[in-house]
């Protein structure tokens, strides 16, 4: 059975449908305000992952010249695959993954001592039977794996010294000494988590073994049997006068040196065949190591940084959606544990599956935006209350110049005399009603010229 993971697998626009689908007692405005306090959420959580971005993408440009900068990078990767529920890969798996056998037909090798820092985190891990066939074809059987929707592998190289202290070629094993990587996977078995390394090389099995040198031990007897018996007769005849073991010296005639001449082109031609198996079969293996991984890449670098944040974002809202949404169909409260399970309950009757649902954390968010009442039972406030809330959050986010500037205020832009607030901040929707009023006086000049041109 897969462990429960966090992560909640949908996206807030399906989850605040589904969650205002649910019963509203004597509330029929219910609804629509939930949709009202979902759009505040996501966009006070987007203006947060705004800055959040600029950051990362910032240090990620000075990320191989700056150790602070990776420093940077580093905590803020962390942070955003722990907020969108991804798990950190333990050594003890990767090992696993090492050892075990692979479902890809293949034996990788790689040497974790090749990194300054691998952070490699899953998501989404689900149970799969698939076919494995084994005696080249001629037998499979059905073997339940575990394959994770998301991977994430961010690996810092080792410097050029590290690599010449130890008499590495870093080429050798693909590696830019110092270079850093960010990559993100799909559907990746884990047995087969290794792959996804940069310096990961391919290594034959004892059954490639057996298959290219059982035929080239077979081959090697044929050739000698039919073709080389005189040739190296006459090799053993120079070999034993060359260390002294025979007194007399063959004569090499004319007949002899195209009979040693055709045994050296026979060996040649026989290694050279041997030789181009094994480069065949390795270009095979990488062929299919390639093929995998292109398959499952899904980005690379900044473009994982933006996934990682819309992601972590979305996960987010979700968490207070959920948390909000249960506790205000409580009047009289829940505590974490009742809420938790609250939850969980409704995402696995959802289909959704056995979700860990992490309602500290939830909670938390609630209490940060404040729209909930602390106790030994937690409570929701209001729509209105929250909504009036979260607005008020939003508004403080955008400060306005000061009053002693020559720009008008918005009441007396708007000429809206009866409105005593501080002018101090801008409202999205008066700029657009000005702008909406200045488009409506631009038709009503134009309509006289048009008219004049008609007639």
């Amino acid at each position: 059975m897969v462990d429960r993971e966090r992560f909640i697998p949908r996206q807030v626009g399906r989850l605040t449908t589904d969650l205002c689908g649910l019963a509203w007692d004597d509330d029929p405005d219910g609804a629509e305000l939930f949709r009202s306090f979902a759009r505040l959420t996501s966009a006070l959580y987007h203006y947060e992952f705004h800055d959040r971005e600029q950051l990362v993408i910032e240090a990620w440009d000075q990320v191989g010249d700056d150790q602070d900068a990776a420093a940077v990078v580093t905590a803020e990767l962390t942070g955003l695959l722990d907020g969108a529920n991804y798990v950190a890969v333990t050594m003890s798996e990767l090992e696993d993954a090492l050892v075990n056998e692979s479902l890809i037909a293949l034996r990788m090798e790689v040497d974790l001592d090749d990194y300054d820092e691998l952070l490699i985190y899953r998501r989404g891990a689900r149970k799969d039977t698939v076919e494995i066939k084994k005696w080249m074809g001629l037998r499979s059987e059905d073997r339940t794996i575990t394959i994770d929707e998301r991977v994430v592998v961010y690996a810092r190289v080792k410097s050029q010294s590290w690599f010449d202290e130890r008499d590495i070629d870093p080429a050798q094993r693909n590696l830019n000494p110092g270079h850093v990587s960010l990559k993100q996977f799909q559907n990746v078995p884990r047995a087969d988590i290794e792959m996804l390394l940069p310096s990961t090389q391919v290594a034959f099995r004892l059954i490639d073994s057996l298959v290219i040198g059982v035929p080239a031990v077979a081959s090697a007897v044929a050739v000698l049997a039919t073709k080389l018996l005189s040739t190296l007769g006459l090799i053993f005849l120079l070999l034993g006068a060359w260390l002294g073991f025979r007194d007399e010296q063959p004569e090499i005639d004319q007949a002899a040196l195209v009979i040693l001449f055709g045994g050296v082109v026979t060996i040649g031609i026989f290694v050279f065949r041997q030789w181009t198996k094994l480069k065949n079969r390795r270009i095979e293996y990488l062929k299919t190591l390639n093929e995998a991984l292109y398959l499952r890449t899904l980005g690379a670098g900044p473009g994982v940084i933006h996934t990682l944040l819309s992601s972590a974002e979305q996960q987010e809202v979700a968490e207070v959606l959920l948390a909000y949404r249960f506790l205000l169909a409580s009047p009289d409260g829940l505590t974490e544990p009742e809420l938790d399970n609250v939850v969980e309950t409704w995402l696995r009757d959802c289909g959704q599956g056995e979700i860990d649902f992490e309602v500290e954390d939830g909670v938390a968010k609630l209490r940060r935006l404040g729209v909930i009442e602390d106790g030994l039972r937690l409570r929701a406030l209001a729509l209105p209350v929250s909504l009036a809330l979260l607005d008020r959050r939003w508004d403080d986010l955008f400060e306005y110049q000061p009053a002693d500037t020559l720009i008008p205020s918005i009441t007396e832009a708007d000429g809206n005399t009866n409105d005593h607030r501080s002018p101090r901040l801008i409202r999205l929707r008066q700029v657009i009603g000005r702008f909406r009023g200045r488009l409506g006086e631009r038709r009503v000049e134009r309509e006289p010229e048009d008219q004049a041109d008609l007639s």
